[in-house]
């Protein structure tokens, strides 16, 4: 059975979405929480990478497992409470065999917001100092 899993994440504290070596990433944390919650080895496919830092307020992944997931709902509920505060899930439903998180996406969006971590004071209006 293929399920779709819709998600947010906060990326501070992760390498980005996909698995590295040796380093944290949101693919690898859900993946250990919902292989322990199934019973089973679960590996994601997501709908595309993030990197380091980077959050995502609606991501999808898809899953296969060996045996339909009975109650879809709970599952969502106990994997909130498994994963990390940054991570949440929204949904998990049952899709087509064939339907792909990445290829079969109708449209994808991105917002960059670029915050200054640094600003320098502003200049002085001459007439009024």
């Amino acid at each position: 059975m293929r399920y779709f899993i819709e998600l947010r994440y906060n990326g501070g504290a992760y390498c980005g979405w996909q698995r590295q070596p040796d380093m944290p990433s949101v693919q690898q944390t859900i993946e250990g929480a919902i292989s322990t919650l199934l019973r089973e080895p679960i590996l994601l496919t997501g709908a595309g990478r993030t990197d380091t830092g980077v959050n995502a307020s609606y991501y999808v992944a898809h899953f296969d497992t060996s045996s339909p997931v009975a109650d879809p709902e709970q599952v969502v509920f106990k994997l909130n409470h498994m994963l990390p505060g940054d991570i949440a899930v929204s949904r998990i439903v049952p899709v087509a065999a064939d339907a792909h998180a990445r290829f079969s996406a109708r449209e994808r969006e991105y917002r960059y917001y670029i915050c200054l971590l640094y600003t320098s004071p502003s200049p002085r209006d001459p007439k009024t100092s």
